[in-house]
């Protein structure tokens, strides 16, 4: 790699963060568990917190080109987010698992991330954070959260039941 080359490639991805994202991904490997590590915005508001996440995951993967997400967790994003110069496609949707978020860049390679609630609280979301993006952590999202198999089935079914409701009119 020429310096010009290092050079450009670094301009592309010089996006500065306005805030540091609360984030940590494991290490680069062959990939392992649910989750490629855990982030816990500071807000539900998905166009104020992505920037900077972007700004960030962009050093691993490149340009950012889709994030996918669960719409019942954030309140409405448009379908597309221009950051750092590029647009950004926001496929919300009700099929993406509940607390996950996905970051793919233009060949899609892909970071899947566990969303640890906004509100929650910070010694609880910081060991969170540390334990998805363990090295070897193979756990589930609910396992991560602490999610019981009872609370799980309860959140299936009131967003299923939302979803009929909408569709209905």
């Amino acid at each position: 790699m020429t310096l010009e080359t290092a050079r450009k490639s670094f301009r592309q991805h010089d996006t500065p963060c306005v805030r540091t994202p609360r984030l940590r991904l494991k290490p680069k490997a062959p990939p392992s568990g649910h989750v490629d590590g855990a982030w816990w915005p500071r807000s539900d508001d998905l166009t104020t917190e992505l920037p900077d996440l972007i700004a960030v995951l962009s050093y691993r993967l490149g340009e950012i080109d889709r994030v996918t997400y669960n719409v019942n967790e954030w309140i409405e994003a448009p379908a597309q987010l221009t950051t750092g110069g590029r647009p950004v496609q926001l496929d919300g949707g009700h099929r993406p698992p509940s607390n996950t978020l996905e970051v793919l860049d233009a060949n899609r390679n892909k970071i899947v991330l566990l969303v640890v609630p906004w509100y929650t609280a910070p010694d609880y979301a910081y060991a969170i954070v540390m334990s998805a993006a363990a090295p070897n952590d193979a756990s589930s999202v609910d396992t991560l959260l602490m999610i019981s198999e009872q609370d799980r089935e309860s959140r299936t079914t009131a967003t299923a039941t939302q979803g009929r409701w909408e569709s209905q009119g």
